[in-house]
């Protein structure tokens, strides 16, 4: 995975956000995973279309840091994610 790469939500994984923070529940293991603000920004973004990096620049635009410093945050939650099956690889 890298920055180039196209995300989306499996289809396992249910979510409800609450004050802003999301809670992923995998509906087949029970394993849940909770997101703060950023971390749900992010996951309502991934739609199987854009990049990390395209998702990295929204969020840096809105909170104006630097895109590289989201790209890495975002590639680290993204292997956090991907390990418990939340997420699918383009």
């Amino acid at each position: 995975m890298n920055k180039d790469s196209i995300l989306q939500r499996a289809e396992n994984v249910t979510f409800e956000v609450v004050a802003d923070e999301a809670i992923l529940i995998d509906i087949r293991t029970g394993t849940y995973f909770s997101l703060n603000e950023v971390g749900t920004e992010f996951w309502e973004m991934l739609d199987g279309e854009q990049t990390i990096e395209q998702h990295a620049a929204t969020i840096a635009a809105k909170y104006e840091v630097e895109t590289s410093m989201v790209v890495a945050d975002l590639l680290e939650l993204a292997h956090e994610m991907a390990k418990d099956n939340l997420l699918v690889i383009q």
